[in-house]
């Protein structure tokens, strides 16, 4: 049984797998979490559209009658937004994301248009698969905005509009995909979603300069996260 685990004081995790179906490329994990704030529950992210009714038992078996009061939207790529449309219709949720990356959540700009200096994502923009969620943005976010107990920080690069999630009370940071930790060892974003790896790059170190315990990426399959030093050593290579 697929159950969300506690991470940290405030935040709990949901490890789901995606695949990519890509050949030879095998699925990985992507995560989602709950976040708690006094009496209120904030969900960061939803999965792909396939993990939809998952994601519905799973919240509901860990809140009971309650449920989350917002969707807070790292980025929307189809493995972090894909539920979108099912569980704001379900629970009625507002979606918060960053205003960088609301028309993409509402449809009104897609990903694959995006002008990139990087040859692997401009071949890769063939087999990316679309994320077409038309639905609107209740709240823009932005650099230095409060949620549930957490910061906002803007980290570019993977996507115009990606976030991080800053828990200052729990020394932890939700990085969303500014690091991948998969096979035991940090390394950057998928080559062939990124339009712009050298922002994605300077994003890294824009988090390992925080002052933080540790790293919680949303690939991560130890759901233990990273620490804060391997995390600087990592991002100290660019």
């Amino acid at each position: 049984m697929i159950e969300f685990r506690p991470i940290t004081p405030h935040i709990w995790r949901l490890n789901l797998q995606w695949d990519l179906k890509i050949p030879f490329y095998p699925p990985i994990p992507v995560a989602v979490w709950l976040v708690k704030d006094a009496d209120e529950w904030t969900l960061v992210d939803t999965g792909a559209p396939a993990h939809t009714s998952i994601m519905m038992e799973s919240v509901s078996r860990f809140l009971g009658a309650a449920k989350p009061s917002r969707i807070v939207l790292t980025h929307a790529h189809y493995d972090h937004g894909g539920g979108l449309i099912g569980l704001s219709k379900q629970w009625g949720l507002p979606i918060w994301a960053h205003a960088l990356e609301a028309d993409f959540v509402a449809g009104a700009n897609d990903y694959r248009k995006i002008d990139s200096q990087s040859a692997i994502y401009n071949l890769s923009k063939r087999i990316l698969t679309p994320s077409v969620w038309r639905v609107p943005v209740a709240r823009a976010l932005n650099e230095g905005d409060k949620v549930s107990g957490m910061d906002v920080i803007h980290v570019p690069g993977h996507t115009p509009g990606m976030i991080a999630l800053h828990h200052r009370a729990d020394r932890a940071i939700i990085c969303s995909d500014t690091f991948m930790n998969l096979g035991g060892k940090l390394s950057e974003p998928l080559a062939m979603s990124t339009p712009d790896p050298a922002e994605a790059r300077r994003s890294m170190k824009k988090i390992a300069a925080l002052d933080f315990d540790t790293l919680l990426p949303s690939h991560d399959p130890s759901e233990r996260g990273a620490s804060a030093d391997s995390a600087r050593r990592f991002a100290s290579r660019f």
